[in-house]
């Protein structure tokens, strides 16, 4: 049997690792505080960024601004301080604790450090699966929800001030990351960072909050969702759905979910166009929901049966109403990466069919080609968004998410899914309050955090695995899923994957 290190300890699991448009204010905003759900705008793009950030106010008596990527599969709150040794030029200014005077270091004397202690406060360094690394020290700040449509009260939460950046997190226009992911059994068992955030509003709950994601921008909900974005809702009863308070006809298609440390579900089968890709729980390994990652990635069998199977569904249908390009400048590689040119770029992939997931209990979620397609570089050519993962494990990332209101419920261990129009949003504004056009020099970042390497934006969840070792392995693994789904399936590799980087 494999057993993987995650920094001091041995474990079965292994992990990885300008100004803003000022928002107007929707009508529904007063229903939904009503409700007791808080909403604040999301900015980003999967093409021109790599993923999708939130601002955050820190500090006091002035709070000071600072924009972090949304990031389901990590637990860091952390960004650039003043005096970083090695920081990039972001969005925002470095935070400067000097200015802040409710700032507090964590002190190894005073402090339980679990994850190190350097010079006498408390230290952190993250390794993500992509290559990237971040270090620096932890304090203690007022903090809040930036550009969200109440005033929120600010509240004191653990953060992390960096010393250090790079690859990644030293060239994006963010400035940090905030890590929404769950505790997990046998950790310190903190709440996660919403509800940190919200714990002194008893009437949101931050047990479930949804993430909504458009081609620019999109919403974060806290406390419920909201159907007016679903597209297939017949609302009888408009406005914020929860289990404790659900709605008919909203759209929302449930699915099991574990949330221990990462958001775990359970497909138990894929299609295209009708015909099977993947089959019984054990083809996909260990699913999570990261929207930290840009790509979706599959195990190999389930990527090339995709490949193979669109490539002939295609060539029955009129090439799809494309015909295939050279991957050359996309950011993907490999063999199976395609890029398809348009005939009639107006249109969009329409003609691609979709992919469809099984889950349990009769459950099937559509991925159509606009999440598993996205249009790159010049106009009409689509490149494909789902990659191979060396491990046997399967990352839902943003391109399994977007154009969806994905609701994470960590209290009823479900996850929503429901096809939706997410409002759209810029970051980059004029004085008149008018998006602009990226600058050359924005573009061309994006870019490059796509062509870092073939994976795009990967956070930590990417490198979650599980070991298998003949029968052994699958038991470990079995832990993980709902009973009804331990049944079936083929045995795995004797092989151990080399594990992720993630130190303390």
């Amino acid at each position: 049997m494999c057993m993987l290190r995650w920094g001091n300890s041995v474990a079965l699991l292994a992990v990885g690792a300008g100004a803003a448009a000022a928002p107007v204010h929707n009508a529904n905003a007063t229903r939904l505080q009503e409700h007791g759900v808080e909403t604040a705008w999301l900015y980003g793009n999967i093409n021109h960024y790599a993923y999708y950030f939130a601002d955050i106010m820190v500090g006091s008596p002035k709070p000071q601004r600072t924009s972090v990527i949304v990031d389901t599969g990590s637990r860091l709150v952390g960004f650039p301080c003043k005096g970083c040794d090695h920081c990039g030029s972001h969005l925002d200014p470095q935070f400067d604790v000097s200015l802040s005077t409710s700032a507090t270091w964590l002190n190894c004397s005073r402090n339980h450090c679990s994850k190190g202690c350097q010079n006498g406060y408390c230290s952190y360094e993250e390794t993500y699966s992509e290559g990237s690394t971040i270090s620096g020290r932890w304090f203690d700040d007022k903090v809040r929800l930036g550009d969200s449509f109440e005033d929120n009260k600010p509240v004191y939460a653990n953060l992390g001030c960096h010393t250090n950046e790079n690859k990644l997190f030293y060239t994006q226009r963010a400035n940090g990351i905030m890590g929404l992911a769950p505790s997990y059994e046998g950790s310190d068992g903190r709440p996660t960072f919403l509800q940190d955030l919200f714990r002194d509003k008893r009437h949101v709950d931050a047990q479930i909050f949804s993430i909504c994601l458009a081609d620019w921008g999109g919403r974060l909900t806290v406390g419920g969702y909201d159907t007016a974005y679903h597209r297939e809702a017949d609302m009888h009863a408009p406005g914020h759905c929860s289990k404790r308070r659900p709605c008919t006809g909203d759209g929302v298609q449930w699915i099991d979910m574990t949330a221990s440390h990462y958001y775990f579900i359970f497909p138990q089968g894929m299609s295209l166009a009708g015909q099977p890709v993947a089959s019984g729980p054990r083809d996909f390994g260990v699913t999570v929901v990261d929207s930290g990652t840009t790509f979706t990635y599959l195990p190999l069998p389930i990527f090339q049966s995709i490949v193979a199977h669109l490539t002939h569904y295609c060539a029955d249908h009129n090439g799809c109403g494309a015909n295939q390009e050279p991957v050359a400048g996309s950011g993907l590689q490999g063999p199976g990466a395609h890029c398809w040119r348009l005939i009639n770029p107006a249109e969009g992939p329409i003609h691609f069919p979709p992919i469809t997931f099984q889950f349990a209990r009769g459950v099937s979620v559509d991925w159509d080609s606009r999440g598993y397609l996205h249009q790159r570089g010049q106009p009409g050519v689509w490149c494909q968004t789902f990659m191979q993962n060396s491990l046997f494990q399967t990352v839902l990332g943003i391109s399994w998410m977007i154009h969806r209101d994905i609701i994470f419920d960590i209290k009823h261990g479900q996850l929503g899914v429901a096809s939706a129009n997410c409002p759209e949003h810029h970051k980059n504004a004029d004085s008149e309050g008018h998006n602009v056009p990226l600058s050359a020099k924005l573009l061309q970042d994006g870019w490059n955090d796509l062509n870092g390497s073939s994976s795009g934006r990967a956070s930590e969840a990417l490198g979650v695995t599980i070991a298998f070792a003949g029968a052994a392995g699958f038991a470990i693994a079995f832990w993980l899923l709902p009973r009804q789904f331990q049944e079936g399936g083929k045995e795995g590799s004797s092989s151990c994957p080399p594990s992720p980087t993630r130190s303390a």
